[in-house]
Formats: structure tokens, C-alpha cells, sequence
């Protein structure tokens, strides 16, 4: 569940329920900030409509990984919008991914995986 809140007086003024699990992060598109997309344990980022309440569009499949263990997921758009970036990372191997996830298409349009540096082989 995500909840949008008036700051000048503490006020909730909307939430947002469809995800299954924990959200993790939110980010507000940078076009005028009527969507918004969060990502949680779940493993799916959802994008939200901020005015009207509802998911307008899931990812899912992306972001997930089954030789994974998920140890903290995070999200950001691109400065016009149409891509998100979101990561994850694997705590028993020690390896982030990054995807990159076109918004309209919904389809992943490139995927790096980060493995730090062990040092000089034996």
C-alpha cells in the first residue's frame, strides 16, 4: 500500500492498494507529477495514477530473477520520463542489477549486472 499525504497539514488524501507486499520505494514522474511508480518485495513496480488512485500499468517479470535473493530494490525515471531504472541486489552473491525499463512499452531495454572486483586471480 502507498499513501499520498497533504504535508502542509498531515492529512492522507489518497491510497493507492494493489500491491501484495511491502513497498519499498516511490518516484514521482518527472513530466508533471501526476504518476508516480513504486517497487516493493513483491517484485512488480507498479505505475500509479496520483490524481485518480489506480495502477495503470505493472511490470512484471522484470526485476525478477530467480537465482536472486533480493536484498533491497530502488527506482528512479529518467529526466524525461519515458524510462525507469531499478535495481536490485543480491546479498548472498554480492551482485546489483540494474534494468532499464521503457514506461510505454513496458518492455526491459537493457539489463547490466554490477559483480565487484575479488582482486588478481591466483
Amino acid at each position: 500500500t502507498c499513501r499520498l499525504w497533504d504535508v502542509t497539514n498531515g492529512t492522507q488524501l489518497r491510497v493507492f492498494s494493489g500491491a501484495t507486499d511491502t513497498v519499498i520505494c516511490a518516484e514521482f514522474s518527472p513530466n508533471d507529477g501526476t504518476f508516480f511508480a513504486s517497487v516493493g518485495v513483491d517484485c512488480t513496480i507498479r505505475i500509479w495514477h496520483g490524481y485518480a488512485g489506480f495502477c495503470i500499468k505493472e511490470f512484471t517479470g522484470t526485476l525478477i530473477a530467480d537465482d536472486f535473493e533480493v536484498a533491497e530494490y530502488d527506482l528512479a525515471y529518467s529526466p524525461d520520463g519515458t524510462v525507469i531504472a531499478c535495481g536490485l541486489y543480491d546479498g548472498n552473491n554480492e551482485i546489483w542489477r540494474i534494468e532499464l525499463l521503457d514506461v510505454n512499452s513496458a518492455e526491459c531495454v537493457r539489463t547490466i549486472d554490477i559483480i565487484p572486483d575479488v582482486g588478481e586471480p591466483n
